[in-house]
């Protein structure tokens, strides 16, 4: 459900990543959660001892393809008939000089996760 309110249409777990959608997310919130020790000893962060921000890395590049892929659909498609849903709006405001900020696709994909992370975050509660 939430799929399509954000993105206009259902995507199957294998779409996202191997893994699925709700492994992905999950593990993307608990290395958010996870304590670093770079954070606290800047001298060692590059070391990155923990393999966390391997991790980072890796589930960065799982959801970028992923949302790339999303505003590729929908920057192609060419069904006028079809509802307007949250991408499309925020595609919208894409090269707009409708105001002083310029909006760009990393901005997107941002806005996308951040409304995504907020609509599971509530579904919990």
């Amino acid at each position: 459900m939430t799929c399509r309110m954000v993105f206009g249409k259902k995507y199957m777990e294998e779409e996202f990543d191997e893994r699925g959608f709700k492994a992905v997310i999950q593990e993307g919130m608990t290395l958010a959660a996870i304590p670093n020790l770079g954070d606290y000893i800047p001298q060692i962060a590059s070391l990155d001892l923990q393999g966390l921000t391997k991790r980072m890395k890796a589930v960065s590049k799982v959801f970028d393809a992923f949302f790339e892929k999303i505003i590729d659909e929908h920057v192609q498609s060419k069904d006028e008939n079809r509802t307007k849903d949250f991408v499309d709006v925020m595609l919208s405001f894409l090269g707009s000089e409708e105001t002083e900020y310029k909006i760009d696709r990393e901005h997107i994909k941002a806005i996308i996760l951040l409304d995504i992370l907020l609509i599971l975050h509530l579904q919990q509660q």
